[in-house]
């Protein structure tokens, strides 16, 4: 059973003869010398330039509202001939037809960010409720592996919802929307029938207007229900580190990021912007500082090179140093630069790095290894340089080679690096 549509296109027609519903009608028949059009960027640009030139005159609120309609429409357009359905799983979208969606995300990303002019008529709100749910509908009935719509709802909520005086009162009211969403219980079988991606959105959404509200133990609950599925995607996560942010809300945003921390250490996350939000919460609240590193050192081994480059920021050269001895890191994978800091404050900490990985490089027993060898000899002999204990370097450079006499291979790499004469 389908999700009940909350859009309420039966209802009886607006006497001034717009609504969300009739615009979708007018602009499914103005497409319709396009409906054998392959949909690639081509139709997406022809279809953008057709329905605007059908525009009405309206307020400008409203004429906002009719453009994000065109682009939800279109969007809708060249998803769904191309999304045969078997169970919750789409077919693969060819190639011109996945960039012509990429455009038309973009493009309702930019028309979100846009600010919406001041709602004048009773019109405009309506307008703005009717949009609201329908965005809602459409983005419950999304396929598992796009959220482009969930990530609209997000927005239209952020940029152009909340910010009206009225703003409140329909977050209010959009938690028993959401839950009148549901498709009712099967008559005598006492069950209801949704797609596994109507219950992943539903909980996404669910949890973001609880965050709205304030209710961020609700949020968060709600959210880990979410995140706890097997088909649970962290693209599909709103922003809510990036609105407190924005809203300065410092020390909600440390509770949030503490709370995010089990969810991003069982997927694949951006960690290195979490830490970015974690280096801003800080500076607002230095006592959170504790925390930050409790959480880092929870997102091992996923979140290493994030631990790592906070430990450097931070002048903690001995866990740095620790951390990399204890996992069997390799200074060949850094750059020199990388490793810049730790070389101008704490020199001699770098020389059980290079030498533990040299003698792993010399374990491989190939010239292979030997030149990786050679490679971080010639960097450890600068280091030694560097603190000035030429004299510990030459007494090491004679007894490795000494011991290491009757490699011929590595011989010669030592004399290629002008390590031996």
């Amino acid at each position: 059973m389908e999700p009940r549509d909350t859009t309420h296109t039966d209802a009886a027609l607006h006497s001034d003869g717009h609504s969300v519903s009739i615009w979708h009608q007018q602009m499914q028949k103005q497409l319709i010398p396009l409906e054998d059009n392959i949909r690639n960027v081509h139709y997406t640009e022809q279809a953008l330039q057709l329905l605007l030139q059908h525009q009405p005159e309206l307020s400008p609120a409203a004429q906002t509202l009719y453009r994000l309609n065109v682009l939800l429409l279109i969007y809708r357009s060249v998803m769904l001939p191309t999304h045969k359905i078997t169970g919750s799983t789409p077919l693969s979208l060819g190639y011109h037809t996945r960039l012509a969606v990429t455009e038309m995300q973009n493009l309702l990303e930019a028309q979100l960010t846009q600010p919406l002019p001041a709602l004048q008529k009773e019109q405009d709100n309506r307008l703005l409720t009717d949009t609201l749910s329908y965005i809602r509908r459409e983005m419950l009935a999304e396929v598992r592996d796009s959220y482009a719509l969930l990530s609209c709802y997000y927005r239209f909520w952020r940029s152009w919802v909340l910010p009206l005086d009225r703003g409140q009162q329909l977050l209010g009211a959009e938690l028993s929307a959401l839950e009148q969403s549901v498709p009712q219980e099967e008559p005598q079988m006492g069950i209801r029938r949704v797609s596994s991606s109507f219950e992943a959105t539903l909980l996404l959404a669910q949890s973001y207007i609880y965050f709205q509200l304030g209710q961020d133990d609700q949020a968060l609950e709600t959210l880990q229900q979410a995140a706890d599925r097997h088909d649970f995607y962290p693209e599909r996560l709103p922003d809510v580190l990036a609105e407190l942010e924005q809203d300065e809300q410092w020390p909600r945003m440390v509770k949030w990021l503490i709370a995010l921390a089990p969810i991003l250490r069982r997927q694949y996350s951006d960690l290195h912007r979490y830490g970015d939000y974690w280096e801003q919460a800080i500076r607002h609240q230095p006592e959170a500082e504790g925390h930050m590193w409790t959480v880092l050192e929870s997102l091992l081994p996923l979140g290493g090179r994030l631990y790592e480059d906070k430990l450097l920021e931070y002048g903690k050269w001995q866990q740095w140093m620790d951390y990399q001895l204890s996992s069997g890191k390799d200074p060949a994978g850094y750059k020199v630069t990388e490793l810049k800091p730790l070389e101008m404050n704490a020199p001699e900490m770098l020389l059980p790095f290079y030498h533990q990985a040299v003698e792993r490089h010399m374990a491989q027993k190939n010239r292979d290894g030997y030149k990786a060898a050679v490679k971080l000899l010639k960097r450890l002999s600068k280091l030694y340089k560097k603190i000035k204990q030429e004299e510990r370097w030459e007494q090491f450079m004679e007894q490795f080679t000494g011991r290491h006499s009757r490699l011929r291979a590595l011989q010669e790499e030592l004399r290629k690096g002008k390590l031996i004469p």
